[in-house]
């Protein structure tokens, strides 16, 4: 009996367990990376709806405060106040000075108060390019009005505000309106130009404070350990805690927003303590799917011993038995599944064998009986030889030189058709074996045909070649290449090489022959013109010469009707003692 470790029923279960094993790993392993992935996907894409709606609240409140500066700059009394708040001199002038300033003031306050903007801006400022005239408005008191805006100019935020494009924002900074103010502002400058010319007459100044988007970021919820980022202009970046905004620099793994036309990102870095609380409960599920898949397992295992196990023994039993001899059927083993169809197949096998047992004992006594008539045969090209050889001393003595060269030509056919067994032999051989046949052919034909041998180089003929390959293309061109003629005709045999390779051109002047001729030749359609050499057609040739020697080798063809037809035969250049072992 087996080792039962190391039958198929172990095979099979060990199979069975393993792929159990590793399926339910692989399975674990991958679910918990698509799950980490969904998870991180999932945050990241939450994290991303939350600050985009914290950059539409933020946008669309600096979309308020842009229309509200548009308005300040379109508006013809911001004009009238610059262009005229220095024009004349003496008394009039300062008379007309201070109306025209408390005209356009009372004008801009209440555009201010009525403005969707007020909550926005903490102050607004519209001064004289110098600085040395202005009107302020503002919800916040400060310390002194009188050099307002000398500090604004002197900020240093200044200049690369007013001389912006558009509207730029450098980020979170110091009022520079009042020094003892320590609520950060979001500073917005804008150059005032003449409707009908560029010329700069003077400037404006916002302040939005950082309260204004502090508030927006309250009423949304971040968990506690996320961390939130404003970049301005991508030099500038304020990280919010606690509600204030602290400088700072951005980490990796940021899901970040832009608002849009605007040179502001706000970036959040996810909460690692609400992706660890998700990933756990993913591993949970995980570690029970895990476990189910390890217990179907088991299920399938127990169930495969009980299907498997009956079955196969009483197969190696009745195995056992016909290894001992015991070839009879039996029905027990034939089951409605695979292991009945296996039951059945080792029964048919059974009755086979013991059937192939006699048969081969029948087949030894007609063997035996064959061999004794093969032995009984050899008689009979003996007696032909010797009966030839009487033929050809007899003719000799009586002068018939003919019918001499023609017995000993057959009888050297016979000798080599009947004890030869080489296959491959050299061409100097097959020539004289191709002699022997022609000399009968040229006696039969009363000498209307001549063979003419054209070999380049006499070491060709030390080449090998197949055994009885020349003579049926030469009696091809006899009977159906020049016969058909009616008139005398000429074989011509050339040898030579070239590129390692043997050629030899067996060419007839006889009626030639067509394309559909030529196929039929080596698709074996044209036998032997006689019923010695019948069975050794051209195509036999063909065929034989590429079993010999490859595939790259053989015969083609070429003719013209009427003119002649040349078998082109292709051998690989050798000499005969390379083949022997």
């Amino acid at each position: 009996m087996r080792d039962r470790f190391k039958s198929l029923r172990a095979e099979i279960i060990a199979i069975i367990i393993g792929f159990s094993f590793l399926i339910a790993l692989m399975v674990a392993i991958l679910s918990f990376f698509i799950s980490r992935r969904y998870l991180l996907e999932s945050q990241r894409q939450s994290s991303y709806i939350n600050i985009q709606l914290l950059g539409n609240e933020i946008n669309s409140d600096l979309n308020s405060v842009i229309a509200f500066s548009n308005r300040l700059l379109l508006d013809p009394a911001v004009e009238n106040y610059l262009s005229g708040i220095k024009a004349g001199s003496g008394e009039d002038r300062n008379a007309d000075a201070r109306k025209l300033s408390m005209d356009t003031w009372t004008h801009l306050n209440s555009e201010y108060r009525i403005n969707s903007s007020y909550e926005l801006i903490n102050r607004f400022m519209v001064s004289v390019p110098d600085g040395s005239e202005f009107l302020h408005i503002a919800r916040v008191q400060n310390n002194s009005t009188l050099t307002l805006a000398g500090n604004i100019r002197e900020a240093p935020f200044f200049e690369e505000l007013i001389s912006s494009d558009d509207y730029s924002y450098i980020g979170l900074v110091s009022s520079p309106v009042n020094a003892n103010d320590r609520v950060r502002i979001l500073p917005v400058i804008r150059p005032v130009r003449r409707f009908y010319s560029s010329d700069i007459i003077g400037f404006i100044y916002l302040e939005i404070p950082a309260d204004v988007i502090a508030a927006h970021i309250n009423n949304i919820h971040f968990p506690e350990d996320c961390r939130l980022y404003l970049t301005f202009s991508d030099t500038a970046t304020y990280r919010y805690e606690n509600g204030e905004f602290v400088t700072d620099r951005l980490p990796s793994g940021l899901v970040d927003y832009s608002l849009p036309d605007k040179e502001i990102r706000i970036s959040l870095l996810p909460s690692r303590s609400e992706l660890r609380s998700r990933t756990f409960f993913y591993i949970v599920i995980v570690f029970l799917v895990l476990c189910f898949i390890i217990l179907t397992g088991s299920v399938i295992y127990v169930l495969l011993r009980r299907m498997i196990n009956d079955p196969v023994d009483a197969l190696l039993l009745k195995l056992e038995r016909t290894g001992n001899g015991d070839f009879s059927r039996d029905p027990l083993i034939e089951w409605d599944n695979e292991l009945g169809q296996i039951g059945r197949g080792i029964n048919d096998l059974s009755q086979r064998v013991d059937a192939l047992i006699h048969e081969r004992v029948g087949n030894e006594r007609a063997k035996q009986a064959l061999e004794y008539r093969v032995l009984q045969s050899q008689v009979n090209p003996h007696f032909m030889y010797n009966t030839l050889n009487t033929i050809k001393w007899m003719a000799t003595i009586q002068g018939a030189d003919g019918i001499a060269d023609m017995s000993t030509a057959l009888s050297r056919l016979l000798k080599n058709v009947s004890k030869s067994s080489e296959q491959i032999i050299p061409l100097q051989s097959e020539i004289e074996l191709l002699n022997d046949y022609f000399t009968i052919m040229k006696y039969r034909y009363g000498g209307t045909i001549e063979l003419i041998y054209e070999i380049e180089d006499d070491s060709l003929l030390t080449s090998p070649v197949n055994r009885f390959s020349l003579q049926p293309i030469v009696e091809n061109a006899i009977f159906h290449g020049i016969e058909p003629k009616g008139s005398a005709g000429k074989i011509t045999i050339h040898v030579y090489s070239k590129a390692a390779h043997l050629y030899i051109d067996v060419t007839d002047n006889g009626v030639g022959m067509d394309e559909e001729l030529i196929s039929g030749l080596f698709e074996g359609s044209q036998g032997g013109g006689n019923d010695f050499f019948k069975d050794v057609g051209i195509a036999n040739v063909h065929n034989r010469i590429r079993f010999s020697f490859g595939e790259e080798y053989g015969l083609s063809a070429k003719s013209v009707p009427g003119e002649y037809t040349t078998i082109h035969f292709d051998y690989p250049l050798k000499n005969s003692a390379d083949d022997e072992p």
